[in-house]
């Protein structure tokens, strides 16, 4: 869902019903259960890891503004076409990936202080796994900032107050990721995994905002209109990318320091509950596809058995082949 706030986009987070979290008889079965992107969609060539990355620095963010983009937003024409959206130079390159990384996260406790230090090392794990791929398009990452209050009625920054309806979200006024501790707790209540999750997702709209997705959703957004189809269908496709984005964070890191199999489930899980909830705009996707692109980017192939590693040439709703993926 997007909204404009003090003239910039507030991204909520796509996730699990507060009360629709797993229990002993649903989360190990929520992957199996789900069904499998669309057959009539042919699968892409195999592609290549990046080099693996032994640890994460611990060192903090940086404050540094990004590398400001050549490339301005157009607002016409397919999207698929569009220099920033579906034709971006990101999306182009088949069997470019992210490196893998052996992260490393603090023990989880449900606790303000304890969360935010988990959220912050999360992100530098990220930081981690795509500051190659962005260097790699001759970009600068730069980390987001982190905003992780006791309570969201304190959070001041660019986006003003949480009125999303959802537990936490992305303000690119001010590249921050804001995660309140009391809207947090309907999912962090279930464990790290859950709290991982959201992390990750919200991450992946901080790439959208460094490669230059986000100005040309917005710049779209505007002149169609937020509410209307079209709009809906853009904030779709914005929501469906983070989601796929950060399945190519578990895909390339599963099996790595602190991201077992089971936070991987766990995200799988958390994910297919992300979609539209009910009486909100179509802005999510359903929880079908969130779950699906999240998969897709863990690993991009019908075949489970196939060789595949995550591709972000493969997380590019702007260019999706069949109009079911965007539901």
């Amino acid at each position: 869902m997007t909204r404009f706030v003090k003239g910039a986009i507030a991204l909520a987070v796509t996730v699990a019903v507060a009360g629709c979290g797993p229990n002993s008889s649903t989360s190990s079965a929520s992957e199996a259960t789900t069904t499998a992107l669309p057959t009539t969609v042919t699968a892409l060539p195999t592609v290549t890891a990046l080099p693996t990355v032994t640890d994460v620095p611990t060192s903090t963010p940086s404050s540094t503004q990004p590398t400001a983009s050549t490339w301005s937003p157009r607002v016409s024409g397919p999207v698929r076409e569009d220099p920033l959206l579906g034709s971006n130079p990101v999306h182009l390159e088949p069997g470019y990936g992210i490196a893998a990384v052996t992260c490393r996260l603090p023990a989880w406790r449900l606790q303000p202080a304890a969360a935010q230090a988990f959220y912050q090392a999360a992100i530098r794990c990220h930081d981690q796994a795509w500051r190659g791929t962005l260097s790699h398009f001759g970009l600068t990452l730069t980390s987001p900032h982190l905003w992780a209050g006791a309570q969201g009625r304190q959070y001041g920054g660019a986006c003003g107050r949480n009125d999303t309806g959802r537990e936490a979200f992305y303000c690119a006024a001010d590249q921050t990721i804001v995660m309140p501790f009391d809207s947090m707790r309907s999912i962090a209540r279930y464990g790290s995994g859950y709290a991982l999750a959201v992390v990750s997702h919200e991450y992946g709209h901080h790439i959208q905002q460094q490669v230059g997705v986000m100005a040309a959703f917005q710049a779209r957004a505007q002149t169609v209109g937020y509410s209307s189809q079209a709009g809906q269908l853009l904030s779709r496709q914005l929501e469906l990318q983070a989601w796929c984005f950060s399945g190519m964070f578990y895909g390339t890191s599963t099996g790595r320091g602190s991201i077992t199999r089971s936070l991987s489930r766990q995200a799988y899980d958390n994910n297919s509950h992300g979609g539209d909830r009910r009486g909100e705009l179509r802005m999510h996707g359903t929880n079908q596809n969130a779950a699906n692109w999240f998969g897709w980017g863990r690993h991009p192939s019908l075949d489970p058995s196939a060789r595949v590693h995550p591709s972000i040439y493969e997380c590019n709703p702007w260019a999706a082949r069949d109009a079911g993926w965007l539901e």
